[in-house]
Order: C-alpha cells, then structure tokens, then sequence
C-alpha cells in the first residue's frame, strides 16, 4: 500500500512523519495483497490559530482500495492523538471492506452450491 502524508499549516517534522507512517504501516496486513493500486493519502492539519481553547488539529484520510474511496477525518486537541484516532477509523473500515468482500464470495459459493444440487 503506498501511503502519502502531508501537513497543512504545520511543519511537518521527522518525528510527526515518522510517527504517522509507523501507525499507518500496520494497516498493510488489512489490504489485500492482489490490490496494487491501493493507496492511503492522509492530511495532518491544524485548524485554527485562534482558538480559545488551544490548538485543534485535524487529520484527514482517503483510502483508496479496489476502485473504491473512503474519506475520514477526525479533529482532536493534539496532533498524535489524532493520527491514533484515524487509525482506529482506518482499521474498522477496513475491517467492514474486508467482510463485505467475504459475504460477496460466500454468498456466490452459496448460489453455486444450491446450483448443483438442483442438477444432481
């Protein structure tokens, strides 16, 4: 899975890139491995300069897996806590990708089988 971090109106560090790649990384085992084309796109940003309550950050994904797209953002009061957060999302959709798949493939396996008890 080919993964793309950028940050918007914050400086993106080694220790912040560092970080997000490490819990992004073990996303991969979920993707299927016959998918070349999938791709995670993920945008840390801070939300506002002005905020009475201090900073607000913001991190946004896109995932993109077998010709389909799934958007997710999540906005915390600090930065690693967000990247943690958007994670867990990532993780419970792909976890329901992963299922809707299987359901598909056994529901055809179900379909064949009922086939070829009506023809013996």
């Amino acid at each position: 899975m080919h993964i793309i971090i950028t940050g918007i109106h914050i400086e993106m560090t080694e220790a912040i890139h560092s970080y997000a790649i490490d819990k992004m990384s073990t996303l991969e085992k979920m993707v299927p491995k016959d998918d070349s084309s999938a791709k995670l796109a993920i945008e840390l940003s801070k939300v506002s300069n002005h905020h009475a309550h201090g900073e607000v950050f913001q991190a946004e994904a896109i995932l993109h897996i077998r010709g389909k797209d799934a958007a997710l953002k999540t906005t915390q009061d600090d930065l690693y806590k967000a990247i943690d957060v958007l994670k867990d999302m990532l993780t419970r959709e792909l976890a329901t990708h992963k299922d809707k798949e299987r359901s598909i493939v056994r529901r055809g396996a179900h379909k064949v089988k009922q086939l070829l008890k009506r023809l013996g």
